[in-house]
């Protein structure tokens, strides 16, 4: 993660202005082409070429393994509207952008890729605007869902979970024993639609 943050004071009565980028880097860059010539490549290959899988999944001897590299920008500005006699009013601009991959691989019984798919991703994740009291208290754009830690991290945190989350376990993408999900996918989508009935 790449932070550069600039602040610019004109006059301390009159003007305050502040600006920040934020650069989060998730996942090593992937090689051009390599879904190309994977048809029938073995697990132990494409393990040497891309490293160990970032999301996986096992289902009747077939295994579901990703890789994914993205790089999410975030930028914000902010005004005090203390030049025109409203000291205590900030006005803040916001806007994010993702860029990145998404490569997918299926392997079968005898662990040979069956299938490959790369998804490329390069567009804006929304912008905002806001008038805010005294300073800014919340974020005009949010990009923590897109941060969020790999599922594997919290198998055993989701063994603790209230029901319907923990009876949905099986079913949820990030166990690895059903698919997987790539980074961004609403949390009321698909399997994780039973975890919002009570």
């Amino acid at each position: 993660m790449r932070i550069s943050v600039c602040v610019a004071l004109l006059s301390v009565s009159l003007l305050l202005s502040g600006c920040s980028q934020w650069y989060y880097q998730l996942g090593e860059t992937l090689p051009e082409g390599i879904e190309d010539d994977a048809q029938g490549q073995s697990l132990a290959t494409m393990l040497a070429r891309l490293g160990p899988p970032l999301r996986f999944a096992a289902n009747e001897g077939q295994l579901v393994m990703a890789w994914e590299a993205w790089q999410v920008r975030e930028s914000a500005l902010g005004v005090s509207l203390g030049w025109a006699g409203a000291d205590f009013l900030n006005v803040d601009w916001g806007s994010a952008h993702i860029e990145g991959e998404f490569l997918i691989m299926t392997f079968d019984a005898d662990r040979r890729v069956t299938a490959a798919e790369r998804v490329y991703r390069d567009d804006s994740l929304g912008s905002g605007a806001a008038l805010q009291p005294f300073y800014s208290f919340v974020s005009v754009v949010d990009v923590q869902d897109l941060l969020s830690p790999l599922p594997q991290h919290g198998w055993g945190a989701m063994q603790l979970l209230p029901l319907p989350e923990l009876l949905n376990n099986p079913q949820s993408p990030g166990m690895g024993d059903t698919g997987i999900e790539q980074r961004g996918t609403p949390t009321g989508a698909g399997a994780r639609t039973l975890e919002w009935l009570d």
